[in-house]
């Protein structure tokens, strides 16, 4: 397949760019809060697992097997977003394919982050914002997941005076969600409020991935 450019203007493309899907739900307070009590009645009777995650507990990854509707909104949700970010990057012609999702949730307190990490195994991630947690004044990246530049050679040739951004961090925002490449590194910088924080992450595999092919002239 070649690679589509983007232009930063009529005269300069931009070569490899790296999609990030990114949007607000609307209308998502009824259900984050559902997700919320759920997630707190699982923290009750299982033990955290341990990936990347410094602090906080984090369920098993088999979340969207859990019951009740809010999962089923869940679910709905990340498969749109898989749709968009799949049209932007393999144009908007009809396909198919096979998908193995899977989701987990992070409940985070005060000094909890998460390392540097990429999801292996895997084509796209994402995160969900349910509760974002608080807002701490003199500390906007609280909590904030930051994406690192993944081009190796950037830093080579800094031009003098002209600063070269190595990451690129996003704010948290309740009923938000992110969609990225697997392969791109990411962390989640510490959380410093004190109110409950939660996210809902995913892993999604594509399997026999096709072209569909036109419908029947008339």
């Amino acid at each position: 397949m070649t690679m589509q450019l983007s232009k930063l203007n009529d005269k300069v493309l931009q070569a490899f760019p790296t999609p990030i899907y990114k949007h607000v739900w609307p209308d998502s307070e009824a259900l984050n809060a559902a997700l919320l009590r759920l997630v707190l009645e699982r923290e009750k009777t299982e033990p955290s697992t341990a990936r990347s995650n410094v602090g906080g507990w984090q369920s098993g990854h088999d979340l969207l097997s859990w019951p009740g509707p809010e999962i089923e909104q869940l679910k709905t949700w990340i498969n749109d977003a898989f749709g968009e970010i799949m049209k932007a990057v393999a144009g908007p012609a009809p396909f198919g394919c096979r998908l193995a999702v899977t989701a987990w949730a992070n409940l985070n307190r005060r000094g909890d982050y998460n390392r540097g990490h990429t999801h292996s195994a895997n084509h796209w991630s994402g995160v969900y914002y349910a509760q974002p947690g608080e807002a701490v004044e003199g500390r906007p990246l609280s909590g904030a997941i930051e994406f690192i530049d993944p081009r190796p050679a950037v830093g080579v040739y800094d031009i003098p005076g002209l600063e070269q951004p190595s990451t690129w961090t996003v704010r948290p925002e309740a009923g938000m969600m992110l969609v990225f490449p697997s392969w791109l590194r990411h962390g989640v910088l510490p959380y410093e409020g004190t109110a409950k924080r939660l996210t809902i992450a995913f892993n999604i595999r594509v399997h026999e991935f096709n072209r569909r092919p036109p419908g029947p002239r008339a």
